[in-house]
């Protein structure tokens, strides 16, 4: 047995070449840069620092001060689910001015502070956050230029590579909301949306950014779907008493205000129903997040739940293939790779509201894999799939039948005879 050392006797060896499971993960983390208000405990928040919690700690919830990161939880509880968080808060002062604070929450790239610092997430508190927002900084433009920490945001989704951003916009009106996306129109990460919305603090209604609220409705949509394959939008926000502003909206109308934002990569809050009034255009009402897209120009990859299940498919990939890293490559270990990615997309196509079309290929090229390559351990599968897309624009064309009117002889005929009606009346 050149193979083995020798031996009389029977022993037993591990294969380490099984078909792997392809498990995606929980891609429901909210995450970002808050300021800290009043009555923060830092030795639970230390400044600069990732700290992952979920907004079912009570500890950790009383010790979250009084600004954006309680906002924040405040928000997704009142959106019915329970979060997990990660949260960075920085050492914002009372003194600030507002360009010193902004400054604190983008942070050094170098020194990992504010925003940077969620880079620094998995090795410090455990968890990746997947869906980061910045509220009450995210709609400044600074000078006219794009926002800082949406743009640091946008670097950070690129290296962690599963998170996306929620992002509110100027709310003014849908020109600047329009312009603050335009920022971004080549990034695939983030997801605007072109009003605050009104919630109630002590009684009142008071105007807050709408990030929060919606990114509790992606959780509440990952964990009531299974996964981050699905789109957000079309959905009622459980928590806010309605939008900043209202946004022009019919369902049959490509010139509406909501269409003309969308089309612009800003999404809305907008009133779905027919015949519910408002008393004053102060208090508009509708709660209805019409959002399906994120900022990029590009239509092959601006539906949100297309990028999203991308992100994740590209995660779990090398998270679960790094198994096999150091195994002696052979056929059997080659075939064990192309079947547990196929299995895996086969999963994802199986759904009951499948996450990927029918039809994904992966394939093993020769020429992808010549001598040079293997003799060095190298070896290169291409995997092609198409995300389901969700549906945005349903048309159904009308126009006259004749034949109908065939069917109504019929049935008038019918009619006559049950009653023996019969002949011509003269």
């Amino acid at each position: 047995m050149p193979t083995a050392t020798p031996h009389v006797g029977v022993r037993a060896f591990l294969n380490r070449a099984d078909v792997q499971p392809l498990i995606i993960a929980d891609l429901s983390t909210i995450g970002g840069v808050f300021t800290p208000g009043t009555g923060i405990d830092r030795a639970l928040f230390p400044p600069d620092t990732p700290v992952h919690f979920t907004t079912a700690d009570a500890a950790m919830v009383a010790g979250a001060g009084t600004g954006t990161l309680r906002q924040t939880i405040d928000a997704i509880i009142a959106e019915g689910v329970t979060a997990s968080v990660v949260a960075v808060v920085p050492d914002i002062l009372a003194g600030d001015t507002a360009d010193q604070a902004m400054a604190k929450m983008v942070g050094s790239a170098s020194a990992r502070t504010g925003a940077w610092a969620l880079l620094d997430a998995q090795a410090e508190a455990g968890t990746v956050p997947d869906i980061l927002i910045a509220p009450g900084y995210a709609h400044l433009r600074p000078a006219s230029a794009a926002n800082p920490i949406v743009t640091a945001y946008d670097a950070i989704c690129e290296r962690l590579i599963t998170p996306i951003v929620v992002a509110d916009t100027p709310s003014a009106d849908k020109t600047v909301a329009a312009e603050w996306a335009a920022d971004f129109s080549e990034s695939l990460n983030i997801v605007a949306i072109g009003q605050g919305v009104r919630v109630s603090v002590d009684g009142s209604p008071v105007v807050r950014p709408a990030a929060p609220s919606v990114a509790a409705l992606m959780v509440a949509t990952d964990k009531s779907l299974g996964g981050p394959y699905y789109n957000p939008g079309n959905q009622g926000l459980k928590g806010i008493l309605g939008p900043s502003r209202a946004v022009d909206f019919s369902i049959s109308d490509p010139d509406s205000e909501a269409n003309w934002l969308l089309q612009r990569g800003v999404n809305s809050i907008v009133q779905l129903e027919r015949n519910r009034t408002s008393r004053s255009v102060n208090s508009p009402q509708g709660k209805t997040f019409w959002g399906f897209f994120n900022t990029s120009s590009d239509p092959l990859w601006r539906l949100i739940n297309v990028v999203r299940t991308r992100k994740a498919v590209r995660e779990v990939i090398p998270r679960t293939l790094v198994k096999y890293i150091g195994q002696n490559l052979g056929p059997h270990l080659a075939v064990v790779l192309r079947q547990a990615l196929v299995g895996f997309l086969n999963e994802l196509a199986a759904l009951p509201e499948p996450a990927i079309l029918p039809g994904a290929e992966v394939m093993w090229d020769r020429n992808l894999n010549d001598n040079a390559t293997l003799r060095v351990g190298g070896f290169v599968i291409n995997a092609a799939w198409e995300e389901s897309p969700a549906l945005v624009d349903l048309q159904v064309y009308t126009g006259r039948r004749e034949a109908s009117f065939n069917i109504l002889a019929s049935e008038i005929q019918a009619a006559m005879s049950q009653f023996n009606v019969a002949g011509q009346l003269g």
